[in-house]
């Protein structure tokens, strides 16, 4: 009998999927580190999250395949916490991103209809030491203008979005970016991504 209940409990232990590019992997802009938000996310929730994060991903090219790597029968949550290299290292245009996180939404969705998805949008980012939110680089669009889109495509899902912009405008900024980010660029340091994981807790316990 005590081994039925400690079975069932476990079976009710949530488990969340979290699904990303370098942030997500836990990449410090040297290295990889056992240190980063999902791995603080599961210790302060409570619960089971995976990392899918890849390196370098883009929602163009790398999220698809990504997320057809998951189980998701196996998950109650996913947190979708990508775009960042779409900016930072395509020339593709904004229609086609967001055209491809569609597909990607409504894959997870057929999947696993009762997934509960969570959207981090891209922290900012610092290039060459410049706040990218209004420059242009190798596609038509400013950094802002990504975030707005995929804000808005998440939100035609009706999945809930953390907008850093929004909700905590001064978490990464112009002052304490360098100390923030361990490549002073867009990659956090362990301690930067312990605040991370504690936003985004915040942030999904409300919902």
């Amino acid at each position: 009998m005590l081994l039925f209940m400690q079975n069932k409990e476990r079976k009710l232990i949530m488990k969340i999927a979290a699904i990303g590019d370098s942030v997500t992997r836990g990449f410090d802009g040297f290295k990889d580190i056992t240190e980063n938000y999902p791995y603080y996310l599961s210790q302060i929730m409570n619960c089971l999250v995976d990392n899918f994060g890849i390196n370098g991903a883009t929602i163009k090219d790398d999220l698809a395949s990504e997320i057809s790597n998951v189980s998701w029968k196996k998950y109650q949550q996913c947190i979708l916490f990508i775009g960042t290299n779409d900016y930072g290292h395509n020339a593709d245009n904004l229609q086609s991103v967001t055209n491809e996180l569609k597909n990607c939404l409504t894959f997870i969705l057929q999947a696993n209809p009762d997934m509960q998805i969570t959207a981090i949008l891209p922290l900012t980012r610092y290039d060459g030491h410049q706040n990218a939110a209004e420059q242009v680089r190798f596609a038509n669009y400013t950094f802002n203008e990504l975030l707005d889109a995929l804000a808005q495509t998440y939100k035609k899902y009706d999945i809930p979005v953390l907008d850093w912009r929004i909700l905590y405008p001064d978490f990464i900024n112009d002052d304490n970016y360098k100390v923030k980010y361990n490549d002073q660029h867009v990659h956090p340091t362990a301690q930067t991504y312990y605040q991370i994981a504690k936003k985004i807790a915040k942030f999904i316990k409300k919902q």
